[in-house]
């Protein structure tokens, strides 16, 4: 769990509650054994993520950057499946929401196929004997810069909530936010990715 804000930050309330969402029973049925498995480890993978020191560390940076104030603590839900798409948009599927009543932030998980779950999946969050191969080390990349990136954007949403912006130029300016932020992760991205697989499931 990110610890709370030091001496310096002050101010800048951030203190997240952080767990894995229990899917409903209903929600579980669709899906086989494999991708219950796949997806659980996903789940775990991230929440190791989340909590890593250096990414917590950036994290508790732009926030005092942005001077973001949350009332409370915050309850991060870190979803086990990915999201239905957008009705009509097929290749939209939301990757994160955040809740201002709850004070609620959800971060799901990319769409992975079935057939590479299937394959390949149950080792993915396995730390390698030898070494990662090029494919799997892009997609644990991509899958913990998804789940970084949605994180901030809806600590974005929490801090423009009050604003009285339309939906449409808040989303706006948060991808703005987001995509300035994101830039300069990679090397904090890599050294979490090793650290999270190197710790017990």
């Amino acid at each position: 769990m990110l610890s709370r804000p030091s001496e310096q930050t002050a101010g800048i309330l951030w203190t997240p509650e952080l767990r894995i969402a229990n899917p409903p029973p209903s929600l579980l049925v669709k899906y086989t054994k494999k991708e219950k498995a796949f997806f659980y480890s996903y789940a775990s993978f991230v929440v190791k993520i989340i909590q890593d020191p250096s990414i917590s560390d950036k994290l508790r940076q732009i926030l005092e950057i942005e001077n973001i104030r949350i009332n409370g603590p915050v309850d991060v839900r870190v979803m086990v499946f990915p999201a239905r798409s957008f009705r009509g948009q097929p290749n939209r599927v939301l990757h994160g929401s955040y809740n201002s009543t709850a004070s609620q932030i959800s971060v799901y998980p990319l769409k992975i196929p079935k057939e590479w779950i299937r394959n390949n999946g149950l080792s993915l969050f396995e730390k390698p004997e030898i070494g990662f191969s090029e494919k799997r080390q892009k997609l644990l990349q991509e899958i913990t810069m998804n789940a970084v990136s949605t994180l901030l954007h809806e600590m974005f949403h929490a801090k423009m909530a009050a604003r009285g912006m339309s939906r449409y130029v808040e989303e706006s300016v948060v991808r703005k936010m987001e995509r300035q932020y994101m830039i300069g992760w990679e090397e904090t991205i890599s050294a979490a990715v090793q650290s999270a697989l190197s710790q017990p499931s």
